[in-house]
């Protein structure tokens, strides 16, 4: 495992002991300090949370980077995080996957550096599964650790789903402080664990920065349709594809689908079969740039997500950020997001005529009704996920710790 330290106390004193440095300690004097654990997949969500947490608390962060990683997180971390913010980012370089055994000693040595900082709290969105929930258990006071469970319910399909869901449960018994990040998740947690320190808050917008590209929407020929984000079974892009070729076959071509993400299983073989016009998809099945998802969105006229199941969605804050209409499901997990012809639409879940239907609607309504859903959209990301109102939510669970 390789470490290197961004920005650091042992830089800013030449010590290597943060407790032996005496303008750190003044610096610190007057603030609480957390010891925050992320791995490489949570970065963009933790990020814009620690950014404004750092100017009521002192924070050494500490990012895991997987293995075969071929991203600048760096230099991602650095173009976001204010210069003169109160936060020591390391990074840890690790020589394997998350779930390899070499790893222990890994997260072992993390633990440790953590330690040194002497933190009134922790706060842990890296679960290193399925060996780091005993560990953390061991090596850190239990009442001052905070866990971040991104997926309290397995979404049904999902990869190792039973393993997945016997490991979460594992996690949420282990602790007495939880963070989820959805009201739906929260109720599951609630039915599952008794007698816990919970904090709802939601899921910071993703933010890519601004579009590069100017794309004026209106005088688009094509309205576009977009899915992003990993290829997985229970988000049912077969449901999208199927309901693009009922679309098509009903005689309305003006539009396009736009698939962009990596697939976690053989495209070739599974999803490419089904496209039986293939003029009207637009196939990106790689992993995206982060330098290209806000052109992305900015190009799309509405965000298409079909899901069977999910506990909470990180896509639809990127959508929000951008203000792209969404088309959802109406699976209980995403409406306390989208109210159907108000913020948002739905159809009925696993229906490809309904889906079909829908888009049709959007597209023959595109002048008027589906701007009125934007504005409303708009105007509801501003009351309900301002990242003022979510960090303050953080703030006031932190405070009561």
């Amino acid at each position: 495992m390789k470490r290197i330290i961004c920005t650091s106390v042992d830089e800013y004193c030449g010590m290597t002991s943060y407790s032996k440095c005496l303008p750190y300690t003044l610096f610190c004097m007057n603030k609480k300090k957390i010891s925050w654990i992320t791995p490489d997949c949570f970065i963009d969500v933790d990020l814009p949370i620690i950014n404004l947490l750092a100017k009521d608390y002192f924070i050494d962060w500490q990012i895991v980077i997987e293995k075969n990683k071929n991203i600048d997180y760096e230099l991602y971390v650095k173009s976001i995080l204010d210069e003169n913010s109160n936060v020591l980012v390391s990074y840890y370089y690790l020589n394997h996957r998350f779930r390899n055994p070499h790893n222990i000693i890994n997260l072992i040595h993390i633990i440790n550096k953590a330690k040194v900082f002497s933190p009134d709290l922790y706060y842990i969105s890296a679960t290193m599964h399925p060996y780091g929930t005993v560990i953390y258990r061991l090596m850190l006071p239990k009442g001052k650790v905070v866990i971040a469970c991104h997926n309290v319910s397995t979404p049904k399909g999902a990869n190792s789903e039973k393993m997945a869901e016997r490991l979460t449960n594992m996690w949420i018994r282990c602790f007495n402080n939880i963070h989820v990040f959805s009201k739906s998740q929260e109720t599951v947690l609630k039915e599952k664990v008794t007698g816990k320190n919970v904090l709802m808050a939601h899921l910071a917008l993703k933010d890519y920065g601004e579009p590069t590209v100017k794309i004026d929407k209106e005088k688009e020929i094509f309205f576009r349709f977009l899915s992003f984000g990993n290829i997985v079974t229970y988000k049912r892009i077969d449901l999208l594809i199927e309901a693009a070729n009922i679309l098509y076959n009903r005689g309305v071509k003006n539009f396009k689908v736009r698939i962009a993400g990596c697939c976690n299983c053989n495209w070739d073989k599974i999803y490419a079969p089904l496209i039986k016009h293939p003029e009207i998809f637009e196939l990106m099945i790689k992993r995206i740039p982060n330098e290209d998802i806000a052109n992305l969105f900015a190009d799309s006229h509405v965000f298409v997500m079909p899901y069977q199941d999910i506990a909470q969605s990180g896509a639809i804050t990127v959508a929000f950020r951008y203000n792209v209409v969404t088309l959802v499901s109406d699976i209980s997990q995403f409406k306390e997001f989208v109210k159907s012809g108000i913020t948002g639409l739905t159809f009925q879940s696993e229906n490809a005529i309904d889906l079909a239907d829908k888009m049709q609607w959007c597209i023959e309504n595109r002048d008027v009704e589906l701007k009125n859903i934007a504005a409303n959209q708009k105007d509801f990301v501003e009351r309900q996920l301002s990242l003022s109102s979510i960090v303050a939510k953080y703030k006031n669970y932190f405070e009561q710790l």
